[in-house]
């Protein structure tokens, strides 16, 4: 070990308190870089109270899978090209002909193959579909092996019963989950299952997009409780759940197939990993309804995705022409980058994975405490 020049890697810290304790003396210690991993990490020490807390001594990230960006660099895809359809797409901007099928083309087997970095290195050294099914089909089956040693505030069979229900809902027309179709039980309600879906949610696995009274600004504060989608953060490990879908539904755009949960489970999860909140707006007792609803510089951004058996926007049309509202509507589909007769801007099924990044906009820094204190000095003398 060389001060300065060496790190120490501590994997699957979770299984051991004395190391996540020993955090704190290491990194005040300052002579090695410490990097620590864990599955379910978070959970696990939520759930384990013993020990000393290393807050403020170590800087925590959230991993999740890989998203389309990083697929794309284990395919191959020069980074530089990648860059110009980022640009491209955050400028709305005709993408080449060429380049915008082949993208799409990449983005429909990423949505096969997911993000996982087994799978996704399976594929890209084999291109079998098969073989990466059984690579996805070992870890949903490790994954509810390990929801019992994690989980000591739900139990593992309530979290697994969870966790198979998700491409079942997500298959309905009404997507929003329902607490009793977990499992067809009189009294069956967020009580009996709330805390399992918490801990698929605080494990990284889903993510929930919550329904609004109204599409309108501040988004945050229109959360109608207790009403939301679920979504997989990995389309992978939702394809392996939904067991006998055939991937070829998706890569192959079959019209007559309905692949619509998979693809917004996709948009769902590259929205999520840029930082965008996840909402969606179902009106009551009609069918208005739109896939997503976030918020940009300011701005409501209302998202509708298409599959390739469905084209129509209807709700997002009727809500674009409310022209008192300042709004922007995308149609997410198998398209190149447009602006149509009504304003709605159609963007390619891969365009929101190269949305710009959430970021706080600039502040202004009050006055330093240099000019401050020179003033008041200045004033008194």
């Amino acid at each position: 070990m060389h001060p300065g020049k060496s790190a120490i890697v501590l994997d699957e810290i979770q299984a051991c308190t004395d190391a996540y304790s020993a955090l704190k003396p290491l990194s005040e210690d300052k002579r090695f870089d410490v990097i620590c991993s864990g599955s379910f990490l978070g959970i696990n020490l939520d759930d384990n109270d013993d020990g000393l807390s290393p807050l403020g001594y170590a800087k925590i990230v959230q991993m999740y899978p890989m998203d389309f960006e990083e697929y794309l660099w284990a395919m191959g895809i020069n980074k530089d090209l990648i860059s110009s359809v980022r640009t491209n797409v955050q400028n709305l901007e005709h993408i080449d002909d060429y380049f915008h099928q082949a993208f799409t083309k990449y983005f429909r087997t990423y949505m096969v193959v997911g993000g996982m970095p087994a799978a996704v290195k399976t594929y890209a050294e084999t291109k079998d579909y098969v073989r990466t099914s059984d690579v996805l089909k070992d870890i949903v089956t490790i994954l509810k092996k390990d929801t019992g040693k994690y989980s000591r505030k739900a139990g593992r069979v309530k979290i697994n019963s969870c966790l198979d229900s998700i491409p079942r809902q997500l298959s309905k027309e009404n997507k929003k989950f329902i607490y009793s179709d977990v499992e067809k039980k009189k009294g069956v309600g967020k009580k009996t299952y709330g805390g399992a879906l918490d801990w698929l949610k605080e494990a990284g696995l889903i993510s929930l997009c919550n329904n609004l009274t109204e599409p309108n600004k501040p988004l945050s504060n229109k959360i109608i409780e207790d009403s939301f989608k679920v979504f997989m953060n990995d389309t992978g490990l939702l394809m392996t759940l939904m067991d006998a879908y055939d991937p070829a539904d998706i890569v192959l755009k079959d019209p007559y197939s309905n692949n619509g949960a998979v693809m917004e489970c996709a948009i769902a999860s590259a929205m999520m990993k840029n930082g965008y909140p996840l909402y969606h707006y179902s009106k009551p007792d009609s069918t208005l309804e739109i896939d997503f609803v976030t918020e940009f510089e300011g701005m409501p951004i209302l998202l509708d995705v298409k599959s390739s058996r469905n084209k129509r926007a209807k709700s997002l049309s009727t809500l674009m022409k409310e022209k008192e509202r300042k709004r922007k509507g995308f149609k997410i589909m198998d398209s190149n980058i447009e602006v149509d007769g009504q304003g709605i801007i159609h963007l390619p099924l891969y365009a929101p994975c190269f949305f710009k990044e959430v970021k706080v906009s600039n502040i202004p820094e009050p006055p330093s405490a240099e000019k401050l204190n020179e003033k008041f000095l200045h004033d008194i003398s």
